[in-house]
């Protein structure tokens, strides 16, 4: 016995003798020309905002912005909508509404590059309702990621026959109690940090959140546990972060602050993709129904203790057009296959011509399905 453990114990020594076969090597990564990058996805809920930025090679980690645009968005009755800068990171605001049901061309001007355009469609309005369902947990074995899910069927009925359906499903919940506040750190605020010795990475990345009323105080905390590595330095900051951070109550459920579920698809037209688990998706005709799976282990665990969360639970249904359907799919296998070596990459959808992103319209409706 003692013969075969100096043994494995000689071999164990001779593997850490052995020189590393890891070796770096520099890449010399090409200069190419940026392409501009063009953000809106619309809805009749809010008001037009665009965002301009440039592409970024892989080296490159902060946004490049522009700032120095003329964008116009024409209805198809010929109003005009001129979206001017707002100051910051690239984004252009209107405060008029897309209108339900109205094709709109996009053309931004930008010096020094030829004129974007795009076209896009807010999809015509068709509600939604949920008949009354009675909650049933089973087990569904999700085939993207082999894993178990707790989860009660639903169904959506449309109010009527869709010939033409592209949905997008997700469900979320909202916690009263925290789902009302804002949180704001003003710049006298974040100099009282730099006094007390904040980073100047930290700073630079909080500098950006100035004067913003956010929903969560994370937004600002996450970068205190990203940049300072010592412990107790950063609860010190922390704790100075909390009494600076100012608090509001609003009245409304803005949308950033609901809570993401996990929601699937249970209908023959209706599917996640990759590993996204967070939205179901899908294109049919001649459609009245959609049938869903929806989970929450916090609210199974609550349900099986007889403990109310006093939290209410939603299902977002969005009615998208063919351009906002494609993006998204693409765009959520290009997320996912970043994991994969042996993956071809996958081209995110666009249709912006001379330029890239999106720009493409929407229709979304929150439905409240209980309180719990």
């Amino acid at each position: 016995m003692k013969s075969i453990l100096k043994y494995l114990l000689l071999s164990f020594l001779v593997v850490l003798a052995l020189p590393s076969c890891v070796k770096d090597m520099e890449i010399d990564v090409p200069d190419i020309n940026r392409e501009v990058v063009v953000t809106c996805l619309f809805n009749p809920q809010d008001k037009w905002e665009l965002t301009l930025s440039e592409t970024k090679n892989i080296q490159e980690n902060e946004d490049i912005f522009i700032e120095d645009a003329i964008v116009e968005i024409t209805s198809e009755t010929g109003e005009i909508i001129a979206l001017n800068y707002s100051g910051k990171n690239g984004i252009y605001k209107s405060e008029a509404h897309p209108g339900m049901g109205k094709t709109y061309t996009l053309k931004v001007n930008i010096p020094g590059h030829k004129e974007i355009t795009a076209e896009s469609k807010v999809p015509g309005f068709v509600e939604v309702t949920v008949p009354d369902f009675e909650v049933k947990w089973v087990k569904y074995l999700n085939p993207n990621d082999l894993m178990d899910y707790d989860v009660f069927p639903l169904q959506v009925n449309f109010g009527e026959t869709v010939q033409e359906a592209r949905y997008l499903f997700r469900s979320y919940h909202f916690n009263p109690r925290e789902g009302y506040k804002r949180y704001m750190l003003t710049m006298d605020s974040l100099e009282k940090l730099k006094k007390a010795g904040l980073p100047e990475n930290a700073y630079q990345e909080l500098v950006k959140l100035v004067d913003q009323w956010l929903v969560n105080q994370w937004t600002f905390e996450h970068i205190l546990f990203d940049f300072v590595e010592d412990m107790y330095f950063r609860n010190t900051l922390s704790r100075i972060l909390h009494l600076e951070l100012k608090q509001k109550t609003i009245s409304t459920r803005e949308y950033e602050a609901f809570g993401r579920s996990v929601c699937f698809g249970n209908d023959f037209w209706l599917n996640n993709v990759s590993y996204d688990v967070m939205t179901t998706m899908g294109e049919a005709e001649n459609v009245t129904h959609a049938k869903l799976l929806y989970a929450n282990a916090n609210l199974k665990y609550s349900m099986e203790q007889n403990h109310s969360r006093d939290e209410e639970f939603w299902l977002e249904a969005i009615q998208a057009s063919k351009d906002y359907i494609e993006y998204y799919r693409t765009y959520i296998l290009q997320v996912s296959q970043r994991i994969n070596p042996f993956s071809e990459p996958v081209i995110v959808h666009s249709n912006i011509h001379n330029a890239t992103g999106i720009f493409a319209g929407f229709n979304r409706q929150m439905i409240l399905l209980f309180t719990y």
